[in-house]
Order: C-alpha cells, then sequence, then structure tokens
C-alpha cells in the first residue's frame, strides 16, 4: 500500500507530487533505456539458472503479508459481530488484488467499500481504518529507511525524499492523534446549524465519530500491535528479496535486500502505472546495481521478484472476486 502523499497541503505538497511524478517517470524511462542495451541471452541465461526452492520460499513470505494485513485492520477496525478475522482477510485479498492491478486511489477506494459491506464498519470507521493503515506503513518505511541509512550511506535522491516522507508522516501523525483526542470535536462541533442545515448535521456527525473511530491510536495494545504488524510485514518482505537473492544465487548482505525495499518503497509511492510495472523493476535493478549484480541478472532477479510479488499479493484478490462474480451470476441463471 502507499501512503496518500498526493493529500499533503500547498505548494510544498505540489512540488513533492511532481517530484514523485517525475521520479517514477525518470526510473521507467531507466528501465526501457536499460533493456536496449542489455544482453538478451545473458537475462534468459540467469532466468534458467534459478534455484526453484527458494522461489517458492520467496512466495511464501509474500503470501504471509495478507494474513498479517488482515489481523492489523481488524485490531483498527472497531468490534463488532461481523468484524471477524475471516471477513477482514476477504477485505484485505480482494482490496490487494485492486491496488496491484488498477490506477492510483481506486485500491483504496475499494477497501473502504469493502470495509462497509462486508465487515459493517461505519464510513468514518472505514476511512479511518485506511487512514490509520497509510500512518503505519509509513512509519514502517521510514523505519526501514533508517536500517538502510545505519548500514550504508543512502543516495542523495533518497536522503532528499525520506526527509519529505518524514515531514508527510509527521503531519498524517498530528491529525489523527488531534481526531483521536477524547472530545476534542465535541465543543466546535456544529449541531441544528439553520445556514448549513443537513450538511453541517452531517459533519457534526463525522466529527463526533472520529474519536472512536481512531481509538486504536489511544490504545497501546491495538495501535501496537498494528505498528508491530506493519514492521513484521516489512520484515517479511525482506526476508522474500533475500530468498530472491539465493534463487539467483547471489550471496549479498541483508542489507542489499533492505536497500533494496527503501527504493522500492520511496519510488513506488505514487502508483503512476497499475502495477507499478517498470517502476518496481527500475528500483530493484538501481539497488543492486551499487553492489556489483550485472544489469542483466539484476533484471531477471527484478522481473522475478515482482512476478512473485504480483502472484502473492494481487492474484488471490482477483481469483476471489472472479469466484465471487461467478457464483452471483450461477445463482441469478437459477432464479
Amino acid at each position: 500500500m502507499s501512503v496518500p502523499l498526493a493529500g499533503a497541503p500547498g505548494a510544498g505538497g505540489r512540488i513533492g507530487l511532481a517530484a514523485r511524478v517525475v521520479l517514477a517517470l525518470a526510473l521507467v524511462a531507466a528501465f526501457v533505456v536499460a533493456l536496449r542495451g542489455l544482453d538478451a541471452t545473458r537475462t534468459l541465461h540467469a532466468l534458467a539458472a534459478v534455484h526453484t526452492p527458494w522461489i517458492g520460499a520467496a512466495a511464501l513470505c509474500y503470501g504471509a503479508i495478507l494474513p498479517l494485513w488482515a489481523w492489523q485492520w481488524h485490531l483498527l477496525a472497531p468490534a463488532s459481530p461481523s468484524q471477524t478475522f475471516r471477513a477482514m482477510l476477504r477485505v484485505v485479498v480482494t482490496t490487494s488484488g485492486v491496488l496491484n492491478t488498477t490506477p492510483l486511489l481506486v485500491g483504496e477506494a475499494t477497501g473502504v467499500v469493502l470495509l462497509v459491506t462486508v465487515t459493517g464498519l461505519e464510513r468514518t470507521a472505514a476511512l479511518s481504518v485506511l487512514a490509520m493503515d497509510q500512518l503505519l506503513v509509513g512509519v514502517a518505511k521510514l523505519v526501514v529507511l533508517a536500517t538502510a541509512a545505519l548500514i550504508a550511506p543512502l543516495p542523495d535522491w533518497m536522503a532528499r525524499a525520506a526527509i519529505g516522507l518524514i515531514v508527510l508522516v509527521a503531519a498524517l501523525a498530528a491529525l489523527l492523534l488531534l481526531g483521536a483526542a477524547r472530545g476534542v470535536w465535541r465543543a466546535g462541533a456544529p449541531r441544528g446549524s439553520h445556514v448549513a442545515g443537513s450538511l453541517a448535521e452531517r459533519a457534526a456527525r463525522v466529527l463526533d465519530a472520529l474519536p472512536s473511530a481512531l481509538a486504536p491510536l489511544r490504545s497501546v495494545r491495538r495501535g501496537g500491535g498494528a505498528l508491530v504488524l506493519a514492521l513484521v510485514k516489512k520484515g517479511v518482505e525482506v526476508a522474500a528479496m533475500v530468498c530472491m537473492q539465493r534463487a539467483f544465487g547471489l550471496d549479498l548482505p541483508v542489507g542489499a535486500a533492505i536497500l533494496a525495499l527503501g527504493m522500492l518503497n520511496l519510488s513506488t509511492l505514487l502508483p503512476v502505472v497499475p502495477g507499478n510495472v517498470g517502476v518496481y523493476e527500475g528500483a530493484v535493478v538501481l539497488a543492486y546495481s551499487r553492489y556489483g549484480v550485472a544489469a542483466e541478472q539484476a533484471l531477471g532477479l527484478a522481473a522475478a521478484q515482482h512476478l512473485c510479488y504480483l502472484l502473492a499479493l494481487a492474484a488471490p484478490g482477483v481469483l476471489w472476486a472472479g469466484a465471487a462474480r461467478w457464483s452471483r451470476a450461477a445463482d441469478v441463471g437459477r432464479r
């Protein structure tokens, strides 16, 4: 998932958005240019020499992200009879499939709709779950970048992007913590306004619901547990990347996987193309080139890793949605 950086206020937010678009497009362009200069035979040879068991291990690591994600949302969502782990897993699997195959914001909107329809959450609570998830994802990405910086100096562009991410995550945290404060909205919320009418009343209901919807931020068990799960998900991604390195016969330090994940986190903050095709591969090739990995081998690794990622995180949602659509069509046909 991606932190909603596009919503940063003011000119700074617009500049940051433009910079991320330029970065993503530059990675795609660099990837395309690099393809023209690669030896296709060497790339195919690198793919043919892959150790399959390590690919399976990487797929298992990526597959573990979905239940961890469902558990995280289960902690962040208000408790109710319909808000079960199984229902949340259905929401997360479908949302992940949409996120990884559609343009920006379609997946996020799908997640909110499913939280309302499948788990019975109120709209404010559903939006709050998404916002808290984005905050935790942002914090986890910063932890990855900080760890990468401790292992080796970051490239200048990564250091600058990390500073921007810190500012945006801090701003989101401040907004959510303000909303989570008990009673903060009640004193000034408009009630029964004759000027704004129903619009003011709806706004008042939303503001009144925020402290309850954002309650996990005040809970060490729920908020802290969700943060731990966000960090575990990043750890699982690092483990998957290490498995991919072994699959391609690369004996690299764990720091190489952490740096590659950090570059991926920054370059895919704003999904310019569905599935981050090209952007993903460009970031991975760039990361491993710093460790002296041949471009053909790095490209083979990046393509195999991205495919493994999409099969684990996108395919289940697409299949689940297709099965549900087929089941509804069959029910209609029987009638």
